[in-house]
């Protein structure tokens, strides 16, 4: 089963919509571009929060 890891930093969490537009977005892309049948792409979002600046 092909799987992505999308590493997303900035400074505030991501949403459950944005999360589920995020891994929407990349099976769609996959879909496209190798193939990949729909439901068989597994993504893993890992969040890292931003540093703000002086820290």
């Amino acid at each position: 089963m092909p799987m992505l890891e999308v590493l997303v930093s900035r400074e505030r969490p991501l949403t459950r919509e944005e999360k589920e537009a995020l891994k929407e977005e990349a099976e769609a892309i996959f879909q496209e571009v190798l193939g990949t049948p729909k439901g068989r792409l597994r993504v893993f979002l890992w969040e890292e929060r931003r540093e703000e600046e002086g820290e």
